[in-house]
C-alpha cells in the first residue's frame, strides 16, 4: 500500500471523528484526564466510527495516493524511530518540505491509529498529538507521525534520542529541543545530545537527562546544556561547528557525560 493523503473532505471527517471522540473523554473526565479516562471513552461507539472512517476511505475516496511514494509496510513498530524511518523511506523520492502537509500525516496516524493511540497506556490524548496543526509551530512537531518523520529527516540516525520511545510516546527530547532554534535548526546537536546523552547498549535515552527532576541543580543534563549552548551561541557561530568542536567547548560539569561508556 503506498502512502496517501486525505482530501479536504477526508481531513475534515479525521478532524471531526477525533476531536468528538476527545470531547467524550474530557466529559467522562471531568478534569484531568486519565490513562481510565482514555479507555472508557473509547467505547465501542467510537471504535465503530473508527472501522467506518477506514471504509469509507476506500470506498468514497477519502484520500489520494501519493504517486512517487513507495509501498507502506504496516507492522507492529518496536518505536518512532523506526516508524519515521519506513514513513520518511516510502517517501524518499520527495522532498520532505513539498509533502510536509497535514493531509499526509494525518492520514497515516489514521491508518495506524491503533499504533498510536492505545488506551490503557497513554496518558494524554491532546489533538495535537493525531490531529496536525501547522499553524500552531511547537504543536505541529508534537504530532506522533509528523514529530518523529521531521527529526529523522533533520538528524538522519542522530534522531534516535527524539524517537527511542514506543510510537504512543511523547519524547522528552523532542518535546525540550523543538523550543530551541539553536538547537533545533543545528544538525550537528542530533550527533552532540547523542552521544551525550543516548545509552547504546540500551538503545535508549539516558534516564533523567532530559529534564529537572527533584534535584534541580543536576548538573550536565539537558536543561544545564541548552542554556550552556544558547550562552555559546551569542559569541560564537554554533552552525559552523561540528560535534567534536561543540561538545570540547562545554565546560567540566559535563565530563560524565562526555565520558559515555555505553558508546
Amino acid at each position: 500500500m503506498k502512502i496517501r493523503k486525505f482530501n479536504s473532505n477526508g481531513i475534515e471527517k479525521w478532524r471531526s471523528f477525533y476531536r468528538d471522540l476527545f470531547m467524550n473523554i474530557k466529559t467522562i473526565a471531568g478534569g484531568k484526564i486519565s490513562p481510565h479516562h482514555i479507555k472508557e471513552g473509547y467505547s465501542s461507539v467510537y471504535k465503530k466510527k473508527y472501522e467506518n472512517l477506514i471504509k469509507l476511505d476506500s470506498l468514497e475516496n477519502l484520500s489520494e495516493e501519493l504517486e512517487l511514494s513507495t509501498d507502506f509496510k504496516i507492522r507492529k513498530f518496536k518505536n518512532s524511530y523506526e516508524l519515521a524511518t519506513e514513513i520518511n523511506k516510502c517517501l524518499s523520492k520527495y522532498k520532505f518540505y513539498d509533502i510536509d502537509m497535514a493531509e499526509v500525516w494525518d492520514w497515516i496516524a489514521m491508518t495506524i491509529f491503533d499504533q498510536i493511540f492505545v488506551p490503557g497506556k497513554i496518558k494524554g490524548a491532546t489533538p495535537w498529538r493525531y490531529v496536525t496543526d501547522k499553524l500552531d509551530f511547537a504543536s505541529s512537531f508534537r504530532h506522533l507521525i509528523r514529530g518523529p518523520c521531521w527529526a529523522v529527516n533533520q538528524y538522519k540516525t542522530n534522531a534516535k534520542i527524539f524517537t527511542c520511545t514506543l510510537p504512543y510516546q511523547q519524547n522528552d527530547f523532542l518535546e525540550q529541543s523543538i523550543k530551541i532554534s539553536h538547537i533545533r535548526e543545528n544538525k550537528a546537536m542530533g550527533e552532540v545530545l547523542m552521544r551525550l546523552y543516548y545509552d547504546f547498549k540500551k538503545d535508549y535515552s539516558m534516564e533523567g537527562t532530559s529534564k529537572y527532576g527533584v534535584d534541580k541543580n543536576k548538573p550536565g543534563i539537558f536543561p544545564r546544556f541548552r542554556d550552556k549552548t544558547y550562552q555559546f551561541s551569542r559569541v560564537k557561530f554554533l552552525w559552523g561547528m561540528n560535534a567534536d568542536e561543540i561538545i570540547e567547548m562545554l565546560p567540566n560539569e559535563f565530563d560524565k557525560y562526555k565520558k559515555n561508556i555505553t558508546i
